[in-house]
């Protein structure tokens, strides 16, 4: 009789149980999870790009080049992109024509860096770098702006000449789950 007694009684708080997952949520605690949970991904995402900018190994994954004369193309982020790897630095322009310098219908340079000078703003929590860098391909300058969840990432790449590239795009980690990047062979 107990054992009857018991397994009806878990029966019911089985059935209880089952009742209180099915009742809805109102408006008002669907939108608090939805902040909630926005909140713990920028609190993620914040400490993400803080330790791959003071590491020294992300990359800027563009999605948007504009050239000098202000003309913008929507390109695919993993073979377009600016990355930095301890002491070297890579810029790879490429299309998915195929026909180019670096095999990839573009243009890839590697350079040492010689100097890097990262910021972080006050107001926002942004960062700001200048780094400038020295390879075979010439002298680079490349000034970058990222957003503090590196959500929101831009960078001008400059040459001694004059020539200007500005890219658009998300910053990641070198070494992560979004950081699907293809290389092209070095055009210099």
């Amino acid at each position: 009789m107990k054992k009857i007694a018991a397994s009806v009684i878990l029966v019911l708080f089985t059935i209880t149980a089952m009742a209180q997952d099915k009742v809805p949520l109102t408006r008002l605690e669907k939108k608090a999870m939805r902040v909630e949970q926005k909140k713990q991904t920028e609190v993620i995402l914040t400490q993400t790009t803080a330790e791959a900018l003071h590491s020294g190994c992300f990359v800027l994954k563009a999605d948007q080049v504009r050239g000098r004369a202000g003309y913008v193309v929507y390109v695919n982020p993993t073979i377009n992109f600016v990355a930095v790897e301890g002491k070297d630095a890579y810029v790879q322009l490429a299309s998915t024509s195929g026909i180019g310098f670096n095999g990839l219908g573009g243009i890839t340079l590697r350079g040492t860096i010689t100097s890097f000078d990262l910021d972080q703003g006050n107001k926002h929590g942004g960062y700001n770098i200048v780094m400038n860098t020295i390879g075979p391909g010439g002298t680079l300058t490349i000034f970058m702006n990222i957003n503090k969840t590196g959500e929101m990432a831009s960078a001008t790449v400059q040459n001694n000449w004059g020539s200007r590239v500005d890219m658009n795009g998300v910053l990641v980690p070198w070494t992560g789950t979004g950081t699907k990047i293809f290389k092209g062979q070095e055009s210099f």
